[in-house]
């Protein structure tokens, strides 16, 4: 079943989408504050958040940071409740959804249920490693795509990207600067399509697969850049 985690202090729209989410079949869980939220995305897996557009803009520098941080982790809807409709709207970044179901749309467009995330407390660095990606272990080179990382955590990282991800879960990686080159495998956690946002292309990945001088390597090069940013 899809789990789902909606950040609102509208009680009203909290209801609503209650409602909504449980005729679609969904499990929707409910905090109103950002400290709960990320306690529960720390210690239980979502498919994907319901985030108050109201709420979200009564919070601070350091609040924004996170919510901007797991908005890029998992999929994302931005809700707005229209109290004199009682209607609730929505969008992904960019995306548009049906206006008479968006929470409907959300789900079936962007939720997955294999896919459910327990958020990483790993610091992202701006570490730019190159990389082959490749939809297979063995990298057969029509299938490869020659690329580099937009950032580089101790569980993953950003990995530039134009070609299709939709509908893909895991993919292979092989990071150049790393003295050992045995292929990585990824689990995807993110997808930003080529020109559908206005951000960078690519993939969030976690490292599944990592050899023991691999993740040495890794942490290294993101203990490095912590010590001289």
């Amino acid at each position: 079943m899809i789990k789902l985690l909606l950040l609102s202090r509208n009680t009203e729209a909290v209801s609503a989408c209650k409602k909504a989410f449980e005729a679609l079949g969904v499990c929707c869980e409910w905090t109103d504050n950002i400290v709960d939220m990320h306690q529960k995305l720390l210690s239980t897996p979502f498919n994907g958040l319901v985030l108050d557009v109201l709420t979200t803009a009564k919070t601070s520098q350091k609040d924004r940071a996170l919510i901007q941080e797991v908005s890029e982790y998992y999929p994302t809807l931005l809700m707005r409740w229209n109290s004199a409709t009682q209607k609730i709207g929505g969008m992904v970044f960019g995306e548009i959804l049906d206006k008479k179901d968006p929470l409907g749309d959300f789900v079936s467009r962007f939720c997955r249920a294999e896919r459910a995330l327990l958020f990483r407390e790993d610091k992202r660095h701006d570490i730019h490693l190159n990389v082959l990606l490749s939809l297979d272990k063995d990298f057969s080179e029509e299938l490869v795509e020659k690329t580099v990382t937009l950032d580089l955590s101790r569980g993953g990282c950003f990995i530039i990207s134009s070609r299709s991800w939709e509908n893909i879960d895991q993919a292979w990686i092989r990071l150049l600067e790393l003295i050992d080159p045995t292929p990585i495998q990824v689990q995807l956690c993110r997808y930003v399509p080529w020109g559908k946002q206005t951000k960078i292309p690519g993939i969030g990945i976690k490292f599944i697969d990592l050899q023991p001088g691999q993740r040495q390597e890794i942490y290294q090069y993101c203990d490095d850049s912590q010590t001289y940013p």
